[in-house]
């Protein structure tokens, strides 16, 4: 893979890592590299510097990146997106799945994996690997399906927050929260919001952190 005039995104918000990444990837050879600290400044620089990788880290302090990475696959169909995560829960790698991405790797795993990652998704734009992808699709097919903001509000019902906190901190009105929620309680066929969590916990859908 000629990496020499590949631009690259990082959007991550830990600068420790952000800088762990570049380096890493500037010893493979990529020379163009652009950073951003959140989903906004993500989509900010995806319209700004057109690049052709977009690694991302799966939570930012905006929300999960999930949403930005759809928009990035509609923006740029041809653009390789990589989710860096420390989550084991198979619910989010299908999620990134759905989401446009090419791969989901754990924040663990050796930069040769993150480099092979990205030549095969350059390669293959529609592709997606992930470790435990079987698995996942077999824990997927006997599980309720909740969408990434519906997941989003759930990791944040078990944290306690209130409904227009949830709202203030996902940039989305308090009824709109409110149907989210109604949602989650038909798919999880229960009817208040510790039933919620106590299911989605038994299911593995989020957990605790």
């Amino acid at each position: 893979m000629n990496t020499t005039d590949v631009k690259l995104l990082i959007v991550e918000d830990h600068p420790i890592v952000r800088e762990g990444l570049r380096k890493a990837l500037s010893s493979r050879g990529f020379t163009e590299i652009v950073e951003a600290a959140s989903c906004a400044e993500g989509r900010a620089q995806l319209s700004r510097c057109d690049p052709s990788i977009l690694i991302t880290d799966l939570h930012l302090p905006d929300g999960l990146s999930f949403e930005m990475i759809t928009w990035a696959r509609k923006l740029k169909p041809e653009i390789a997106i990589i989710i860096l995560t420390i989550e084991a829960n198979p619910n989010f790698l299908l999620a990134a799945a759905e989401s446009g991405a090419n791969a989901l790797i754990h924040k663990s795993a050796p930069i040769s994996h993150l480099i092979s990652a990205i030549d095969a998704a350059m390669r293959a734009p529609r592709s997606f690997t992930a470790e435990g992808l079987a698995e996942a699709m077999r824990i997927e097919r006997e599980r309720p399906k909740l969408t990434p903001r519906e997941l989003e509000i759930l990791e944040k019902l078990i944290t306690g927050a209130e409904l227009q906190s949830i709202g203030n901190a996902l940039y989305i009105s308090l009824p709109t929260v409110k149907t989210h929620l109604t949602n989650i309680y038909r798919k999880l066929e229960c009817d208040n919001r510790t039933a919620a969590i106590t299911r989605a916990l038994a299911l593995g859908l989020v957990r605790l952190k």
